[in-house]
């Protein structure tokens, strides 16, 4: 027995130094592998910083790129303005001098040169409001509109713009969804893309404007947000474009029409009133397979009861005038104000200036007035504030706002009010003037902006 003891217990010191040296053995793998273990992390740690380091140097390289590309857009931009306002000015300032020139000789020579000068003043303020479309920052008066409606209302227009040789088809909707867009801005946008047809067609062959209801995902065209829209397909049987004019086509100033034929701005034009509504807009097109330019704007839910109606529906002849009418003109640029009071003065109105509305607050409350025409940017107090004040005071005064820019945020105070955009003829003035007047002798008063918005 004490044999068999000792073998056991000699069996069981043998096993137990064995296990000693199994776990010795597992502790040193297993702080080995702690070791390769702490290592690796090292290494993925060195690494992430790496990556972390070249991501801020890659977005610094991406951020400053941008920049270049940034300045080399406002390099082609200031260029393009330069460029086309510098002829515009040759023509203005070549036809004043001329006139001056020739103010002891023949009349019909005076005219002409004026003639010339007015053009080219007039092309100079078309170009900035392209510019301010494009920027974003051209005021929109939007109202409910029925495409159908508006684009069968254009089709004089378009014939007499496109030519005989130009066929205009259409694919309208009975149901197309409504749009709260300024319906201006709209036909304007359309006849620019028809015009652009045309010149893709040389000239002739056939304009197709269709309507369709799109429901469309994020992105699905641009950076069209989800939603319902209204497309308005404008399709020619023109040229075409190659993909590198198709990507650079809503760039300011970029043409490939010849020299004298095209300014640039019509389709970037285009791009910003779409934007600026909310929509978005699309290119499909393949060389010698025509072209198709699809505006994407968002459907409205807005009743027609509850939209004021655009101001220039609301116009009437400007043979209307109320003679001897007081009209306070509220204007901060001397030479503005001046001018302007001379052309009122020559349409038998009696204007009272004023340099601010403080000043206009003043004369407000001491005299009488029919109308009140305010700039809308002025210092200290501006153009909707000023009206708001004074009509607390007599809620039935006509008002006529002139502007040359409005800032985001303001487009709204403008809506339901008759709005003249300088530069502006004598004739553009009196039309606006007799407009005004004329709704409120009729009793016609804007309505609040909550409600226009719908």
């Amino acid at each position: 027995m004490a044999i068999f003891l000792g073998a056991v217990a000699v069996v069981a010191l043998r096993q137990n130094a064995l296990a000693r040296r199994q776990v010795e053995d597992e502790t040193e793998r297993a702080l080995a592998l702690e070791r390769a273990v702490a290592e690796r992390t090292q290494e993925l740690s060195d690494a992430n910083e790496a990556l972390k380091a070249e991501a801020i140097e890659r977005q610094a390289a991406e951020a400053q790129l941008r920049q270049v590309q940034k300045m080399e857009a406002v390099g082609q931009l200031t260029g393009g303005i330069a460029h086309d306002f510098n002829n515009m000015l040759a023509v203005v300032v070549g036809g004043i001098d001329l006139a001056r020139r020739r103010l002891s000789g023949p009349r019909r020579d005076v005219q002409l040169h004026l003639n010339n000068a007015m053009e080219g003043a007039t092309r100079a303020a078309a170009l900035t409001r392209r510019l301010l479309s494009f920027a974003r920052s051209e005021p929109l008066l939007p109202e409910r509109v029925e495409s159908p409606m508006l684009i069968m209302g254009m089709r004089d227009l378009l014939d007499r713009t496109l030519g005989e040789r130009i066929k205009v088809e259409t694919d309208l909707l009975d149901d197309a969804w409504p749009v709260f867009v300024d319906s201006h801005q709209l036909e304007n946008a359309i006849l620019n893309l028809a015009v652009n047809a045309r010149d893709a067609m040389d000239g002739d062959g056939t304009l197709t404007i269709s309507l369709a209801n799109r429901t469309m995902t994020a992105n699905a065209v641009g950076d069209i947000q989800p939603g319902d829209y209204l497309e308005i397909a404008v399709k020619d049987t023109g040229c075409g474009m190659t993909p590198e004019v198709r990507e650079r086509a809503f760039e300011p100033f970029f043409t490939t029409k010849e020299v004298g034929k095209g300014t640039g701005l019509g389709l970037s034009q285009i791009f910003g009133f779409a934007h600026q509504s909310g929509g978005e807009v699309g290119i499909e097109s393949e060389v010698g397979k025509g072209t198709t330019v699809s505006l994407y704007l968002p459907r409205t839910q807005a009743q027609a009861t509850n939209v004021t109606v655009h101001p220039a529906a609301q116009r009437v002849d400007e043979d209307f005038t109320v003679p001897g009418a007081r009209i306070m003109l509220v204007e901060d640029d001397a030479r503005v104000r001046n001018a302007t009071v001379d052309a009122l003065e020559d349409l038998g109105y009696e204007p009272v200036a004023c340099s601010g509305g403080a000043e206009a607050m003043e004369r407000f409350a001491e005299e009488d007035f029919d109308l009140v025409i305010s700039d809308v940017v002025m210092p200290e107090m501006t153009g909707p504030e000023l009206v708001r004040e004074l009509r607390q005071r007599r809620p039935d005064i006509a008002v006529l706002f002139v502007t040359g820019y409005v800032g985001e945020g303001e487009t709204d105070d403008l809506i339901g009010y008759e709005l003249l955009r300088k530069p502006f003829t004598v004739g553009a003035l009196a039309s606006a003037v007799a407009t005004s007047l004329a709704r409120r002798s009729s009793g016609s008063r804007p309505s609040e902006p909550s409600a226009a918005a719908g």
